[in-house]
């Protein structure tokens, strides 16, 4: 399955005035609580208005909080402030959400914070569907920004800590930010053939990928050799639509990957869009999550460990389906495309069909991210699908393999 490994978050917008703030002197000046890592995603509990219990993504890709889902908003009589328009993810499309002014959130069942935040009109995301997670919104730099945010992958915990109590980190390397509106940027390198291309990267946590570069940034960006075409994941404007294919080589600091599965985008602006490329691309949640880290944005400083997954393979899809997630707890599992040339192309698997069993197994049984493994596991093996096709049983045997 493709886009459950792939979803990614783009979300581009002109507006002012959404901000958020806690005080962390009452927790003895750090607070911490765990997440779920789900879907290359870091998710923590956030219960809205002190009621509803909810799964928001730590998004430092993002600089606002952000719910997707304007029903529960609505449930709970939350007063508007004002309509306003956003730029969808391909910089032409105008789309709406409003301002929410003094929202509680209560952050990871831990500490309460009281914030604005922008409730989209529609969700436009529909994450769910193409992850298979329970995801209900974003919390963004506007509620972190004035701290030192420390991930510890290792333990799935994350913690806020107060500035003036930080001192940097001993066996952690210093990298040195860029902090534009909230959002970090890192320098680093990639090859594609010949060509080593220097590259400004945002630092995204929301991004649930590797690797996405953006081809008309730079004259050096290209291409691979080989690529599959298709949906890099969902955007405010709908699909993110590029090609897929592998970086020889990709360096940041004094660490190294090669092979890495990449992402690549050409965007069209828009008329009148605004000036956002101020980097090639972005370094995702999938190489992140391979080290423990603090985010200093007043020293605009990052300071890194790798854990033991660090040089862990990238696994990729090696069945040819994308797969949606729907229904009750998102265990109804729908075909929603073939890539061509591929073991299910091969194997007569279409678009509509129902995954009913796999391996044996209830479908109903398994999750998204489940069944996303089995299907992007050793070359070789051979996945029996029990599929549902027009209200009648048919069985499938596919033969994993290489697609990129």
């Amino acid at each position: 399955m493709m886009r459950g490994i792939l979803t990614t978050i783009v979300l581009l917008w002109m507006i002012s005035g959404v901000s958020g703030q806690f005080n962390l002197s009452k927790y003895g000046g750090s607070v911490s609580m765990s997440f779920d890592a789900s879907s290359d995603f870091i998710l923590v509990d956030v219960k809205f208005n002190n009621v509803l219990p909810l799964k928001f993504i730590f998004d430092t890709g993002s600089e606002h909080t952000i719910l997707f889902k304007k029903e529960y908003a609505d449930l709970l009589g939350v007063q508007y402030d004002k309509r306003i328009p956003l730029m969808g993810s391909d910089l032409s499309q105008e789309i709406y959400g409003y301002i929410a002014r003094g929202v509680n959130l209560h952050i990871g069942n831990t500490f309460l914070s009281h914030n604005d935040i922008l409730v989209l009109e529609e969700d436009y995301l529909k994450l769910e569907e193409f992850t298979g997670v329970t995801i209900d919104g974003i919390i963004g730099a506007s509620l972190f920004k004035h701290f030192v945010i420390h991930v510890n992958n290792r333990s799935d915990k994350i913690e806020f800590i107060d500035v003036n109590r930080f001192k940097p980190p001993r066996k952690y390397e210093e990298m040195t930010l860029d902090i534009i509106s909230n959002k970090p940027y890192v320098e680093a390198n990639g090859r594609l053939g010949v060509d080593t291309i220097p590259l400004r990267l945002l630092l995204d946590t929301g991004a649930g990928l590797p690797l996405l570069l953006y081809t008309n940034t730079s004259p050096k960006l290209h291409l691979p050799e080989q690529t599959i075409q298709g949906s890099l994941g969902m955007g405010l404007g709908g699909n993110l639509q590029g090609y897929i294919g592998r970086m020889e080589h990709f360096s940041f600091h004094e660490y190294e990957f090669g092979n890495l599965v990449t992402s690549f985008q050409d965007i069209e602006i828009g008329e009148g869009a605004p000036p956002v490329f101020n980097r090639n691309g972005i370094l995702g949640n999938s190489i992140l999550k391979r080290f423990n880290y603090y985010i200093d944005y007043h020293n605009e400083t990052i300071y890194m460990r790798p854990i033991s997954r660090l040089k862990k393979k990238f696994k990729f899809d090696k069945s040819g389906l994308v797969i949606a997630a729907t229904g009750k707890n998102l265990r109804t599992f729908i075909i929603q495309r073939i890539l061509e040339d591929t073991p299910a192309a091969e194997a007569d698997i279409r678009r509509g069909d129902v995954i009913k069993r796999i391996e044996g197994i209830p479908a109903a049984l398994k999750t998204l991210p489940a069944i996303t493994a089995i299907l992007s596991s050793r070359e070789g093996r051979k996945v029996t699908l029990i599929l549902d096709r027009d209200n009648e049983r048919i069985k499938k045997k596919i033969k994993l393999r290489k697609i990129i």
